[in-house]
């Protein structure tokens, strides 16, 4: 296996994962004076009023009233260079340091996770991705299945190529079945484990949020293929300690029902919640636009939070029809290594992003973030994938005449479960490397792919 992430030389793991973005408050988009992270919002940094691209998309929502800028916080200099900032943020004696700036990503992520947002249901979270991307990006728009869809215009001459960059947002959760009596019965939305379900606590969304539990009927009133073992999903009930009259007239089925299992912070760089897969790369993506707010890219730049990933791919397959990208990468979670599990089919927690291989990926993209993350000194491992790889990828590139993609991943144990596990070094080491990918792309790239690479 071709893989950097056992290599734990010092040089190796040195890499600057984290440096000196800023993330926007979610309700910065309602108090237009200053933010909960210490900003201020400005008036526009770029003139966008005769962009072609708007003339093309006129149903796109520009962000021509706002721009960020810090207060009483270092301010980036447009004059010095990238690097520069990545030396200042290993420094702690020169501007901001790595632990502050990581604090901003697991600040960014719990509030991703901590709102619902299944499958078909991604209002919710939608608005929030929304406020974090609107000061990076020139234009938001949402497609017609709920995708959002952010826009940020490349400097290279026109007709310019378009990078798209892809996280789903939805997540896995259930749905009121039906009620039975002072309980409600459970419907799956994606891959859940009923395993892990018993004595979870839910919010179930009826005409208004209700805090419950599932639980499980005494083993003597289940059927007897029941009583032993696992309790199968149409067996569980949800108990909001409502009588049946209140229940009836606040729950319908087909409500919506999430886990609400609060995150938790483990050793200050991992964090344990329920969304993680796929909020973990939704924050991915907003550490690239960071990185990239001050940088010219030659590219325009797509980044689009995809829906029902989970149950349809519909987000990702209508989106990547729409937009018509020249490239397109994928980012999702993969399995992290756990007890027992195979090492060829799993990566380390902690110890970086995974480069996808396989059918579903254009190898000479997978040689271009390889050569990238070795160049940077980002640690990786190769993920092969013999078929499918289970994520947007598998959408993005059929769609029209095919779009060359690219899938990173990153590593996150417990999944599908309330209490998924990630690193947030290896978020910020993703976004990082999707950053410096979008900046690194030349007007003839595309000249340059060719399957037999």
């Amino acid at each position: 296996m071709d893989s950097l992430a056992n290599d734990d030389s010092p040089q190796r793991n040195t890499d600057n994962y984290s440096d000196r973005y800023y993330y926007p408050d979610p309700d910065a988009h309602s108090k237009p004076d200053t933010d909960g992270h210490g900003y201020a919002l400005r008036t526009p940094h770029r003139d966008h009023a005769s962009s072609p691209h708007r003339d093309q998309h006129t149903h796109c929502i520009a962000d021509d009233d706002l721009h960020l800028v810090s207060i009483g916080r270092p301010k980036r200099n447009p004059n010095d260079h990238p690097r520069d900032l990545l030396d200042q943020a290993s420094n702690p004696k020169r501007g901001r340091t790595n632990r502050t700036s990581m604090n901003d990503l697991v600040a960014h992520l719990k509030t991703l996770i901590s709102a619902p947002g299944l499958s078909g249901y991604e209002a919710p979270v939608r608005v929030l991705i929304e406020a974090a991307w609107r000061p990076l990006t020139d234009e938001i728009s949402t497609s017609r299945l709920g995708s959002l869809h952010a826009f940020r215009g490349g400097a290279a001459p026109q007709p310019r190529p378009s990078l798209l960059l892809a996280a789903h947002m939805d997540a896995i959760g259930l749905l009121v079945a039906g009620l039975s009596g002072e309980f409600i019965r459970l419907a799956r939305v994606g891959g859940i484990d009923a395993r892990v379900l018993p004595g979870q606590i839910v919010t179930v969304h009826g005409r208004k949020e209700l805090s419950g539990v599932i639980v499980r009927p005494p083993s003597h009133l289940l059927p007897p293929e029941n009583r032993q073992g696992i309790t199968a999903l149409e067996n569980l009930l949800v108990d909001t300690g409502l009588n049946a009259r209140e229940l009836a007239r606040l729950v319908r089925p087909g409500n919506p029902v999430s886990f609400a299992q609060p995150p938790i912070e483990l050793n200050g760089e991992t964090l344990v919640g329920h969304s993680l897969d796929n909020r973990a790369s939704i924050a991915a993506l907003t550490h690239c636009l960071a990185a990239l707010k001050d940088r010219q890219v030659g590219w325009d730049l797509w980044a689009v939070a995809t829906s029902q990933e989970e149950v349809t791919l519909g987000g990702a397959s209508t989106s990547a029809f729409q937009l018509r990208p020249s490239l397109a990468v994928a980012v999702d979670v993969t399995f992290a290594s756990s007890p027992g599990s195979p090492a060829h089919k799993t990566y380390p927690l902690g110890k970086g992003p995974t480069l996808g291989w396989g059918p579903n990926i254009h190898p000479a993209l997978y040689q271009a973030f390889k050569k990238l993350a070795e160049r940077l000194e980002i640690p990786f491992s190769m993920e092969v994938t013999p078929q499918h790889s289970g994520t947007d990828a598998i959408a993005l590139q059929v769609a029209a005449e095919g779009v060359p993609t690219m899938l990173i991943s990153i590593p996150l144990r417990n999944m599908h479960t309330p209490v998924e596990m990630v690193s947030c070094k290896d978020i910020a080491r993703a976004g990082r490397l999707l950053a410096e990918f979008a900046a690194s792309l030349e007007a003839d790239f595309l000249e340059t792919l060719s399957w037999d690479n």
